[in-house]
């Protein structure tokens, strides 16, 4: 038997699939956004474990201008200032895990994002 949808219905179907999608992809639009990411431990002599913690993902911006004069009499071989900011870790908080080990438990600590941010990148 065919049952006729009304337009309204295949609309508001269509946003929550699409919304469901979007908020899966949240880290995909201009910002850096904050994004869960599971991973298994594997420690020797302990079970093995999944865990998932909060990591930053997103696109920041970066631009490129030409130095001022100010700048090129003070340095000469910099006819261009760049100015770049990268996605990063704002703040953490403590991820506390137990796990099972053959000596007994061990209590473990991970760190997890709590908030993320833009910010200027570190040359290491």
């Amino acid at each position: 038997m065919f049952v006729q949808s009304s337009p309204r219905c295949l609309l508001i179907l269509a946003a929550l699939i699409i919304g469901c999608h979007c908020y899966h992809d949240a880290w995909r639009r201009p910002g850096c956004h904050k994004v869960g990411h599971t991973r298994t431990i594997s420690i020797p002599d302990c079970v093995e474990f999944p865990i998932t913690t909060n990591a930053c993902r997103g696109f920041c911006e970066s631009w490129s201008v030409p130095s001022t004069l100010e700048t090129v009499l003070t340095n000469p071989h910099q006819a261009v200032t760049s100015i770049g900011q990268c996605c990063n870790i704002m703040d953490t908080e403590d991820i506390e895990v137990r796990v099972l080990c053959l000596d007994g438990t061990k209590d473990l600590v991970f760190k997890s994002a709590r908030s993320c941010s833009c910010y200027h990148c570190k040359k290491e």
